[in-house]
């Protein structure tokens, strides 16, 4: 697909704003950037800032472009961080995310804003699987910083009248993500096996489930949706794989594609504000033709094969 679409990632040099970046190029958008760390492939970029998003010059970055999309990535990515510092959360996402739609109303009305939100947003939800209808009841500082930009930029959208689409991510994973549950595992098979050990203890009791989605599955959902013609002002979809996965299969399914012979055990803790079981609801992803293409094994051994190079 070519043509002379525009798109604006925030959050542009993370793991998944690289990951996504890549995806649109493919497809043919111009891509222009804001990160406070340059960009892993420069050349991709039509314009780039790196910068804040609260101190960017968005009418200069944005001088004689006209945009199609905004990608809203950034902000903090971390329960855990958000749960040892909450206020440094909540200023890393939600000043921006105010500025960037306001601009939006402003500046570029006629582009469509994609806010990159979370699960998180669900907590412990009672039933599964979970529908974008579940109650939003967050339990980690992380999750209810999320909730809160969701809030307000549908509130932005019906009183301004700018275009909002909400992605409540699961657990996204795949080859650059250093951090959460499946690099963790690869990081401590890959040093324990070096150092002779045969067990490595992870958190949890390993009865814990997650709804793993491959990243580059990720991004092609995202791009399928920026194509599509939403017919409401303000849009949420799941982004996942509709597929509930314990954390203990996926630790030895990964450590079996490492080809490592190695026990894992558990401490019986879940750490603050992890929730205990998630399996989502895809319908509205099956409802536009979109599948995943990555099965869990392919995923977790694309990993496996990235992790055995960068040790």
């Amino acid at each position: 697909m070519k043509h002379n679409k525009t798109i604006l990632i925030t959050g542009a040099s993370g793991f998944l704003g690289t990951w996504l970046a890549d995806e649109a190029a493919q497809q043919g958008y111009k891509l222009i950037g804001i990160d406070m760390r340059a960009p892993l492939r420069p050349a991709l970029w039509e314009g780039f800032a790196t910068s804040s998003l609260e101190s960017v010059d968005l009418d200069q970055l944005l001088k004689g472009h006209e945009l199609d999309a905004v990608c809203h990535l950034a902000g903090g990515a971390s329960v855990a961080a958000s749960v040892n510092d909450p206020y440094g959360d909540f200023s890393s996402l939600l000043p921006g995310t105010a500025r960037l739609a306001l601009y939006i109303a402003k500046a570029q009305r006629k582009a469509k804003m994609l806010f990159f939100s979370s699960a998180a947003v669900y907590g412990n939800p009672k039933t599964l699987p979970i529908t974008e209808q579940t109650p939003v009841m967050p339990i980690s500082p992380y999750g209810i910083h999320k909730a809160t930009a969701e809030t307000l930029l549908m509130n932005y959208s019906r009183a301004l009248g700018i275009q909002v689409v909400i992605f409540r991510i699961f657990s996204v994973y795949g080859p650059g993500l250093r951090k959460q549950l499946i690099y963790d595992v690869t990081q401590r098979a890959i040093q324990a096996a070096t150092l002779g050990q045969k067990s490595i203890q992870l958190f949890g009791t390993g009865a814990e489930s997650r709804d793993f989605m491959y990243v580059q599955d990720v991004c092609r959902a995202v791009t399928s949706i920026i194509g599509q013609d939403q017919d409401e002002k303000c849009s949420i979809y799941n982004l996942a794989s509709g597929i509930e996965s314990t954390v203990a299969d996926v630790a030895r399914c990964l450590i079996s594609s490492l080809n490592i012979d190695m026990d894992i055990t558990f401490d019986g803790k879940v750490p603050p504000g992890d929730p205990v079981n998630w399996r989502a609801d895809v319908s509205k992803l099956d409802d536009i033709g979109f599948s995943s293409v990555y099965s869990l094994s392919e995923g977790l051994n694309e990993v496996a094969q990235w992790a055995k190079v960068i040790v």
